[in-house]
């Protein structure tokens, strides 16, 4: 069975689609115009899978407008009754509001986790695809180290383990000394261990299989119903939740687990244990079998470790896990090697991270997948202008920034990008076209510190050409004029009153562009530093009428570069870097900037002078 568009459908929309009929899970906003909105949502998630459904006539009119939630086939007795998830509709001017003001609702109704700081670390899969061993664990925890980058968790994805379902049988060909020991060494030099499991189901090859085949959701005659091939090859069986051994045997895989060290877990392929079949109890829901699991799997790692689902339903996940992987999986490849919104694709995880940016920091933290930065020849088909891609929209989503490259084989020059991602800023970007554009082109993080604000703004082109690109900045921004940056090649574009254009914007391109109002006294345009422009590494700013003093903190060691403006009727008479004199450049009359190595600390002070 191959995971193509229609196999995805009967897995994760088991209920079908027929005719002129649009449908959206658990939550819907039809957006008709700026001034006119209409939000659908559940807002209670733990019992019933839900649906917001559509419906058109022939001419493509509206022809009705259903809430679903789905009981899955359990009996009533005489006397009981049962209540779907709630409800909410409201309308209003902003789609935007409207859905960011339900994600706080649900936030509220189902007690979502709320867990600072946001993980960062490192992921074996998308460079070993499963055939890591121990030795390329320990080669990376030694890069990281030389990095001095802060990447919290190494992270030991599929490939441990025997079978899918034998999480306790370690492969000891691979990892001879056992995870309990490769644990211990994460810990000892300085990082957190965590590991991958695909707990809701059992691989056919599995000993879990053969010795307890009673386990896995059938169908009516009896079979095991397929969850996916695992690696395109075995076919893994989704598990029955509702069985009580099953439940036994969960807790005592994640104590297990647990006691090996492990922090962070990462929970994949969520979906197969809410596969339509028969179970062991029949009334039990699949949005209950899967909220059931995630209950015991939380309850053996504790309050402590960071869960993360991944391959999930969403809703009945809400108040169990820490992080949410929102999309496919990311890959070396742009475009999926099938036409399929489903399949691995940098394409394909990029869009779901931007369309799903109202869940972070409200469900849980979005997890956007690894970011991937290395070269053509070293295991990518990406392009400069992709991978640049990748991580801007990585770093704008606010979530989990993991690296899934090979450290020790990474360059320095590509090892860059990562760091302009730590750590993260914590901040989803709106997507400002997402009721517009079938994929949102605009994206728009407002950055506010103590010392001043500005805007983040980023556009992609989707397409397979290069484009010309104009920005209404007065549209998207608000009355300028504005300073503008062009955050990856670091040129200032100068001061832009309306309309911002890009003349040669390259297929799959983003321009990352920093807006900021024109200052009355000197200010720092810009730090290269990390991609907020310094809203993360620049934690002070004073300027007290003839000296501009500023004070960064970033971990690991970095090149850089800060941008300042210069206003009349200032001049810069000296410019010192950690107390020594230190040269700057004129970028254009009134903009000036001084490029330095930081190592954890600096401090900049300029001093000016006043002309007539």
């Amino acid at each position: 069975m191959e995971l193509d568009g229609a196999t995805y459908l009967a897995q994760h929309l088991p209920h079908g689609l027929g005719g002129r009929e649009l449908a959206s899970e658990w939550v819907t906003v039809i957006s008709s115009s700026k001034q006119n909105s209409l939000l659908l949502g559940f807002v209670t998630t733990a019992d019933q899978l839900s649906e917001i459904r559509l419906r058109l006539d022939r001419e493509g009119n509206f022809s009705s407008l259903t809430a679903c939630c789905y009981a899955d086939g359990i009996t009533l007795a005489p006397g009981e009754s049962l209540e779907s998830e709630r409800l909410v509709i409201e309308g209003g001017d902003s789609p935007f509001a409207l859905l960011e003001g339900y994600a706080k609702v649900v936030k509220e109704t189902m007690k979502a986790r709320q867990v600072k700081p946001i993980p960062t670390g490192w992921c074996s899969w998308y460079y070993y695809y499963g055939d890591n061993k121990a030795g390329d664990i320990l080669d990376n925890l030694a890069a990281a180290a030389e990095t001095e980058l802060p990447l919290e968790y190494i992270l030991i994805d599929d490939g441990y383990q025997t079978a899918i379902g034998d999480w306790l049988s370690v492969d000891e060909e691979k990892f001879p000394q056992g995870m309990r020991s490769l644990a211990e060494e994460i810990r000892a030099a300085g990082h957190r261990p965590g590991i991958w499991t695909a707990p809701f189901a059992a691989s056919s090859k599995s000993q879990l299989y053969a010795e307890h085949p009673e386990w896995v959701i059938r169908d009516e005659r009896g079979d095991p119903i397929v969850a996916w091939q695992h690696r395109g090859v075995v076919d893994t069986y989704g598990l029955d939740l509702s069985h009580p051994e099953v439940q036994q045997w969960l807790g005592e895989i994640f104590r297990t687990m647990r006691g090996w060290g492990h922090e962070l877990f990462k929970v994949d392929f969520l979906y197969a244990g809410a596969l339509a079949g028969c179970r062991h109890d029949p009334r039990v829901t699949r949005a209950q079998a899967v909220r059931n699991g995630l209950e015991i799997i939380r309850e053996a790692i504790g309050q402590e470790a960071f869960l993360l689902g991944c391959g999930a339903p969403l809703g009945p996940s809400v108040g169990l896990v820490d992080g949410m992987r929102i999309g496919p999986d990311v890959a070396i490849n742009w475009h999926p090697f099938w036409a399929d919104l489903t399949f691995p694709a940098a394409e394909n995880a990029l869009r779901n991270s931007i369309t799903r940016y109202f869940t972070h920091g409200r469900f849980w933290i979005n997890d956007p997948d690894c970011v991937l930065v290395r070269q053509k020849k070293d295991q990518s088909a990406l392009t400069l202008s992709e991978m640049r891609t990748l991580v801007t929209v990585v770093g704008l989503s606010g979530g989990m920034v993991f690296s899934g490259d090979n450290l020790p084989t990474l360059a320095d020059h590509r090892l860059k990008y990562l760091a302009k991602l730590l750590p993260p800023y914590g901040i989803a970007a709106r997507p400002l076209d997402l009721f517009e554009s079938e994929i949102p082109r605009l994206l728009a993080l407002p950055i506010e510190t103590d010392f001043g604000h500005w805007l983040m703004l980023a556009t992609i082109n989707w397409e397979e050409r290069t484009t010309a690109t104009t920005l209404d900045l007065s549209e998207i921004a608000g009355e300028g004029p504005y300073h503008v940056f062009d955050f990856w090649s670091q040129r200032y574009l100068g001061l832009v009153w309306d309309r911002l254009r890009i003349e040669r914007h390259l297929p799959h391109a983003t321009k990352l562009f920093l807006l900021k109002k024109a200052p009355d006294r000197p200010d720092l345009l810009a730090s290269t530093f990390h991609l907020t422009g310094g809203a993360v590494e620049v934690k002070t700013l004073q300027f007290d009428g003839k000296l501009l003093t500023l004070e960064m903190e970033k971990a690991g060691t970095q090149y850089g570069k800060l941008f300042f403006l210069v206003p009349e009727p200032y001049e810069v008479a000296s410019v010192r870097f950690n107390g020594r004199r230190r040269g700057w450049q004129k970028v254009v009359e009134r903009v000036i900037w001084i490029g330095f190595h930081l190592l954890r600390e600096a401090r900049v002070e300029i001093d000016f002078r006043v002309t007539a």
